[in-house]
């Protein structure tokens, strides 16, 4: 268990209920009397040095379960834990396999889709289904670009990963036909020979900022099909 993930999800808890700390205190002596004030506060503020006991946790769980309030009826005790359970269920890895998303950026869909967080399942779904597949083809681009970027603006950068960032077929036929010179000074990387590398980062920049534009491009004709 991380605290401060169960402090972030307190704290949000106590959002929801519209009280305070001592408020919540409170709240949880209702269901458990004996609850002592550092428990209760050591949580809310990520201070634990032991994961809460299941009395502790049961009780949190009471207080929002008999709230009232929507976001909150869904809480659990692996909620609260966000437990790492090394058995992956059937239906994830079918999932993964089908559409290559890793494990932890369908987790993070599934916490998007929750109502304790966000709640933005529709949206999101709007959003991929209506997004061009070029968008990520863009987004890719972009991504190697500042990859050598990052590695170019080190004192001492390594020209192997410079040389591993540019290894993608596509993105270096993206660079032949738009950008002869930066393709141009790759090669002459690839060749171990000199190269002005106060340039490079120059010509780099220019590629970035073809490609941003493009990406907002893309989203704002998105943002226009929503409007008809």
């Amino acid at each position: 268990m991380n605290n401060s993930e169960l402090s972030y999800k307190l704290k949000y808890i106590l959002k929801e209920l519209g009280m305070n700390k001592k408020e919540f205190l409170e709240a949880c002596k209702v269901f458990n009397p004996s609850i002592s004030k550092p428990t209760i506060l050591n949580a809310i503020n990520g201070r634990n040095t032991i994961t809460p006991t299941i009395e502790t946790l049961s009780t949190i769980i009471k207080v929002c379960q008999t709230s009232n309030n929507k976001k909150l009826e869904h809480i659990s005790y692996d909620f609260l834990l966000n437990d790492n359970i090394q058995e992956v269920e059937a239906n994830t890895v079918q999932l993964y396999q089908e559409i290559g998303l890793s494990l932890d950026v369908i987790k993070k869909l599934k916490q998007y889709n929750h109502p304790f967080y966000y709640n933005y399942g529709n949206i999101i779904n709007y959003y991929l289904y209506h997004l061009p597949t070029n968008y990520f083809k863009y987004l890719e681009y972009l991504k190697i670009t500042d990859d050598i970027s990052k590695e170019l603006k080190k004192d001492h950068y390594d020209v192997k990963k410079v040389l591993k960032c540019f290894n993608n077929d596509a993105y270096l036929e993206y660079l032949s036909r738009n950008f002869k010179n930066i393709y141009t000074i790759y090669l002459v990387i690839k060749n171990n020979n000199d190269f002005d590398k106060p340039e490079v980062l120059d010509l780099l920049d220019i590629v970035s900022s073809n490609i941003k534009y493009k990406l907002l491009e893309i989203n704002r004709k998105l943002y226009e099909e929503m409007e008809k």
